[in-house]
């Protein structure tokens, strides 16, 4: 038995898998990768899928996700077959650049197929925080800032993805002088809402916008260098799981510093 695409139909028991592993995905997000990337599976008639991969294009820079195997099924090389697919398929279709963020489970293994470790970030858990003056809500006319600020720090075009989010949960930007200099998405999960990407470079602007987006608490993938977590602890957040972003086939575009909380490790 091996990797397939996945149908429409699958859906729901791709769900129940990444819901079984403890990952906070939802149906609208599998429904990404199923309407704009590429989604395999291993269907062995179980309630949930035995294996899963994703991967989603940027122009140049391609993503890998979803990596999942239950339980039952793990040591039986499933996870590096799926690798090998993702690896190979994003490779034949011209792929500049592939990236990934692995758990600490994950990277050996995806260090032996060739990825190289760029950056590091942990899941935080964001405790109910209060309002901090200052930010609104973003607007239409806000969403060409938005998008300049995510193209510097991600270095590709994720516009469609990035209004698919702000479709699902409120945004909201901090300006000055009239110019939008940070902001924040959000989106809901299965277990958490969570916030990100958020766009600042200074502490009080990040604060501001994690207060707003997240009003009764959540989770945030926090870069490791973001002046916040002396800040949340106080707050009495918590490191949750660590993270690596990493790379194979070419350097990340982009300057990350702008991004303090990425958009989660399926999307990058």
């Amino acid at each position: 038995m091996r990797l397939t695409p996945l149908a429409p139909g699958g859906l729901p028991r791709a769900l129940a898998l990444s819901t079984l592993v403890g990952w906070n995905q939802n149906e609208a997000d599998w429904r990404v990768f199923l309407e704009r990337g590429q989604v395999m599976a291993l269907d062995d008639g179980e309630a949930e899928l035995a294996a899963s991969v994703a991967t989603l294009s940027y122009g140049p820079v391609a993503w890998i996700s979803m990596v999942l195997v239950r339980p039952d099924r793990r040591r039986q090389g499933l996870a590096r077959e799926a690798m090998e697919w993702a690896v190979a398929s994003l490779r034949a279709a011209g792929a500049i650049c592939i990236a990934l963020d692995a758990t600490p489970d994950g990277q050996p293994a995806y260090r032996r197929l060739g990825f190289r470790d760029v950056w590091g970030f942990s899941r935080w858990s964001v405790p109910p925080l209060p309002a901090i003056a200052g930010v609104r809500e973003m607007t239409e006319a806000d969403f060409p800032a938005i998008l300049a600020l995510d193209q510097a720090s991600f270095g590709a075009d994720r516009a469609w993805l990035l209004r698919r989010m702000a479709d699902r949960h409120p945004a909201f930007v901090l300006e000055e002088g009239g110019r939008v200099v940070a902001a924040v998405l959000g989106r809901d999960g299965t277990r958490w809402n969570q916030a990100g990407p958020l766009w600042a470079r200074e502490a009080a602007h990040a604060q501001a916008l994690l207060a707003a987006a997240l009003p009764g608490g959540g989770v945030a993938d926090l870069r490791d260098d973001a002046p916040l977590f002396s800040w949340l602890e106080e707050e009495l957040g918590a490191r949750m799981r660590p993270f690596s972003r990493m790379v194979l086939d070419g350097t990340l575009p982009g300057e990350p510093a702008g991004c303090m909380a990425v958009l989660g490790p399926e999307f990058g």
